[in-house]
């Protein structure tokens, strides 16, 4: 069974539910829960519902336990797992996939060392907010904890020393 606090940082946790109705199964609910991690692991989790029996006169819940559904191709950067996030958010809430998005996770906001190298090459004082992901204009290089025109946090850090610190 894996551990859901080694993978790191948990990106994105979606669900999708079933009722059972053939007469023959032994089970009448089943719920599949992924949980996308960042370092390029996808676990899965597999819950069900025993239907009454003279060995179950209730009925019992059964949770199959976390276990490694998928990973990113060995070569891929990690941080193409918020790619594949991003995507599967997409299908989610345009309505293409069965599948819901579970709990309040919010986009983890990852900004990209290419990203950050066009900006310090432009010559602007450019800087990021890390809470939304946002460009903020005329930031010193070094700056630290500047206030979010956007979101409002003290989030905002200079190019350079999101490069030195990343």
């Amino acid at each position: 069974m894996a551990r859901l606090g080694k993978h790191g940082t948990e990106l994105l946790r979606i669900e999708r539910e079933l009722t059972i109705t053939n007469p023959e199964s032994s089970t009448d609910w089943q719920r599949h829960t992924r949980a996308y991690f960042a370092d390029g692991k996808i676990l899965e989790k597999y819950d069900v519902n025993f239907k009454p029996s003279t060995y179950r006169p209730k009925g019992e819940r059964h949770s199959y336990g976390w276990k490694l559904h998928s990973q990113l191709k060995p070569g891929l950067p990690k941080s193409a797992m918020v790619d594949v996030v991003a995507r599967k958010r997409e299908l989610i809430t345009s309505g293409q996939s069965k599948w819901v998005i579970s709990g309040d996770t919010a986009p983890v906001v990852q900004i990209s060392q290419a990203r950050i190298m066009r900006a310090i090459e432009s010559g602007e004082y450019i800087g990021f907010c890390q809470a939304c992901g946002v460009d903020a204009h005329g930031v010193e290089p070094d700056a630290r904890n500047y206030r979010c025109e956007s979101c409002g946090k003290l989030e905002v850090y200079g190019a350079e020393e999101l490069l030195i610190a990343g």
